[in-house]
């Protein structure tokens, strides 16, 4: 492809739009869990970069514009929550012990898993942070000294995981209240998870939003801690 058309900012941010669309489309025409708009996207995107051997500098042009909208669609989940204030007041010991349980189990689990498997340290530091949203998990990432590729990856790939199973896991443990599925949701699965959650309805995303903003700051608070273990 002309590199005239591929190396600048509106590339990236068209291409990664117009793949989310179509990913939606497909989705809504399908009806299949599986083949979420973030997962379609995510292949599409993969395939173009990859067949038509565009240097992935060019594509994050745009990309890395659009990666820093995230904190910004997070403010947003403000207003929902503000409407669930007194749900959130009346349920806020079990909100804020689920989600440090959920971080506490994300980031042992993480640990004892490399541990078991004989995962490399680089790589096991570059997991930690896969739980929590984009913008924080890079800056975690530099900070034990990880690959902030595979964290990039990691968070997508738990996202997904989230988006795509989160019947059979609600119907497996028995999840049956909305706050507690949006805490699952959005201690595990982040940004891409609440996206979903928004749509289960406005409790779910609420809850979904407020532990995305939970879990990345007792994720990043711990991190000392966390590197102690480490060693």
């Amino acid at each position: 492809m002309p590199e005239i058309l591929t190396n600048n900012i509106f590339f990236g941010i068209i291409t990664t739009v117009a793949a989310f669309a179509l990913g939606r489309l497909i989705n809504r025409k399908t009806g299949l869990t599986i083949l979420n708009p973030f997962l379609v996207a995510f292949l599409i995107l993969m395939a173009m970069v990859l067949l038509l051997d565009i240097p992935l500098d060019h594509y994050m042009k745009g990309a890395a514009w659009l990666e820093q909208m995230l904190p910004v669609s997070i403010i947003l989940l403000a207003l929902p929550l503000y409407r669930q204030r007194g749900p959130l007041h009346f349920h806020k010991v079990a909100i804020i012990a689920g989600i440090t349980a959920g971080v506490i189990t994300n980031v042992v689990s993480t640990i004892l898993l490399c541990r078991l498997f004989g995962l490399d340290d680089v790589l096991l530091r570059s997991l930690i942070p896969r739980s929590i949203t984009t913008p924080l998990g890079m800056l975690m990432v530099e900070s034990l000294s990880g690959v902030s590729s595979i964290t990039m990856i990691t968070i997508i790939v738990n996202g997904l995981f989230g988006v795509i199973f989160y019947t059979p896991i609600y119907t497996v443990f028995r999840i049956h209240h909305p706050i507690a599925q949006g805490v699952a949701m959005g201690t595990t699965s982040h940004a891409i998870g609440t996206g979903k959650a928004l749509e289960l309805g406005e409790v779910i995303g609420a809850m979904s939003g407020l532990a995305i903003v939970l879990t990345g700051l007792i994720t990043v608070l711990s991190y000392p801690l966390i590197n102690m273990i480490l060693g």
